[in-house]
């Protein structure tokens, strides 16, 4: 599989020993990179090993294993609890946590749920799986019991999102009873990453249904995490002394200012994302609504905006510019009710699991605000006005649409500018303090520590070139 994509089944396996060995010839027909079984078929205390080669990580029970099948995931034991087991996988450039949890029906939900507590969801990228046996409505059940209260409370704390989709079916299913006893359960920041998820129509040999489910993690959030640059520095500073000679070169042949946004964002912003970890940001409280299919008609609307104003500027004959207009007008219009509805649903969801009864979204929302909420702005004096004028009025003033007598490109005039020395830099680079919140790129003033202290000549070329073209690259001056 690519590094960035991860795809795996879960399934209780009820300790058969043909659902057990059942497992491994279904995961080597679908290629997968992970399993997660739980209550598993056991030969004296231990499970059965794969034909195949993988690591093997377990609860201290053993009723809940793990296996990690796809060699080329770094993968690292977490910590394993009574009845959970917590594995840590080093993939696509950011830590991710996979738990695999079975909650036998007769036990305390309290105390099993307690095992999780001390570990702080918020502040990772988290999948849960497993066999819980709790009774919501939240998941596919009619009515909810104890159990299922308090797992949804946990959910709703830890900032989980419940990936089964009950239309597919029960995930359990025996003679005198069916249910949806096996839970999926994602971290908000990335719950629209989850590609795929569903029940597989293949025999299990269990009264439990395989659960399959793909995530595809290419980018994340920008809102949602920062880089860990106090770790991995040694592999920022390789990717540094492999790329730097090439763009030492490009600096001193740079003419323009597009050149030199290039060669920052080639350097440091493209050297921090290959090497450097990922964390989210802790208490993140934002919600993210965009997903593959917005994506796609977006692009679709795009493309035929192009082509209707490619025609009408060519002058082409009036039925093809209107045909044109007509299909992008049509595909704008599904376009924006799918981002309506969209938007919609992730607002819906992001309510659900907002759990904190404080702050300024729930005093707005339930008007428990101590003051009135009130725009001291009244266009042309009229008693008539909307929030909503008052509020393009505010707009249209301090933000003000470009004119098409704007010209946003900057050409640079280049005259004799005093060329810093390397006692000047040497001087700042000394002065940087940490705790500092980085701009939007994350670059923080580790990785430009790190680089000055591996090329001195390179970083005073770089600032002395700013000065001559009397320009700060965007990258270092955008900020929130």
């Amino acid at each position: 599989m690519g590094f960035n994509t991860i795809r795996g089944i879960q399934i209780n396996v009820n300790h058969c020993k043909a659902a057990h060995s059942g497992v491994f010839q279904v995961v080597r027909d679908l290629e997968l990179d992970f399993i997660a079984i739980q209550d598993p078929y056991l030969i004296n205390g231990e499970p059965p090993k794969s034909n195949f080669g993988c690591k093997t990580f377990s609860s201290r029970d053993k009723r809940a294993i793990t296996y990690i099948l796809n060699k080329n995931l770094n993968v690292f034991y977490k910590f394993n609890t009574t009845h959970t087991v917590a594995v840590e996988l080093h993939f696509n450039n950011m830590l991710f946590n996979i738990f695999n949890c079975y909650f036998p029906p007769h036990d305390n939900i309290e105390d099993l749920i307690g095992e999780l507590r001390d570990f702080n969801f918020y502040n990772s990228f988290n999948l849960l799986v497993g066999d819980f046996i709790c009774k919501s409505r939240n998941w596919g059940y009619d009515s909810d019991n104890f159990r299922g209260r308090k797992l949804t409370e946990f959910i709703a704390a830890s900032n989980l999102h419940i990936c089964n989709i009950t239309e597919y079916g029960p995930t359990f299913q025996s003679t005198t009873n069916v249910g949806f006893p096996d839970l999926t359960l994602l971290s908000l920041p990335v719950v629209n990453y989850i590609k795929n998820w569903g029940v597989l129509d293949v025999e299990s040999h269990s009264d439990h249904k395989y659960i399959y489910f793909k995530l595809e993690l290419e980018d994340i959030p920008e809102i949602d995490f920062y880089f860990k640059s106090k770790y991995g520095q040694n592999k920022f500073i390789n990717y540094i002394k492999r790329h730097l000679n090439p763009l030492k070169k490009t600096l001193k042949n740079i003419n323009n200012t597009n050149h030199l946004n290039k060669l920052i964002k080639d350097l440091i912003q493209k050297g921090a994302f290959k090497t450097l970890k990922k964390k989210p940001k802790k208490f993140a409280k934002k919600f993210s609504f965009w997903n593959e299919d917005l994506r796609i008609s977006r692009n679709k609307v795009n493309r035929l905006f192009k082509t209707y104003i490619k025609h009408k500027t060519e002058g082409s004959i009036l039925e093809i510019i209107q045909s044109s207009g007509n299909a992008y007008r049509k595909e704008r219009a599904i376009y924006k009710k799918l981002l309506l509805s969209t938007k919609r649903k992730a607002w819906e969801s992001f309510c659900l699991n907002h759990n904190e009864r404080f702050g300024f979204l729930f005093n707005l929302v339930f008007n428990r605000g101590s003051s009135e909420n009130f725009i001291g702005i009244n266009p042309n004096n009229d008693p008539n006005n909307t929030i909503e004028d008052k509020i393009n009025y505010l707009m249209d003033n301090f933000f003000p649409s470009p004119s098409s007598e704007d010209n946003l490109d900057y050409t640079p005039i280049i005259g004799h500018v005093e060329p810093m020395v390397l006692e000047d830099i040497e001087m700042v680079n000394n002065a940087l303090k940490g705790g500092k919140a980085p701009g939007l790129d994350r670059i923080d003033f580790r990785m430009w520590r790190a680089v000055f202290i591996h090329d001195k000549e390179f970083i005073l070329d770089l600032i002395n070139i700013c000065f001559k073209f009397n320009y700060f690259p965007e990258h270092l001056r955008n900020a929130k």
